[in-house]
């Protein structure tokens, strides 16, 4: 299983909610399953929920996250 903790910003993402910016992603993906798992936090630690969800990865390595309408490479996060 790998965990993720990344920092929404335009500078790493190209999503079209602002009010998304700043805000950190969380996701345990789980490799013998294709659902994955995740939150939206206000802070780093995930203690205060924005949004929580399910999604899926798409050709291996690129997982869409519908609230802000964008991927997230996998390969360039490793």
């Amino acid at each position: 299983m790998q965990n993720l903790n990344i920092k929404l910003t335009r500078d790493n993402f190209n999503f079209r909610f602002k009010q998304y910016e700043g805000m950190y992603f969380h996701a345990n993906i789980d490799e013998g399953s294709e659902i994955v798992k995740y939150k939206i936090t206000k802070d780093k630690e995930g203690q205060e929920l924005k949004e929580f969800g399910n999604t899926h990865i798409k050709e291996g390595h690129m997982m869409y996250i519908p609230q802000i309408e964008a991927y997230i490479d996998l390969k360039s996060i490793k």
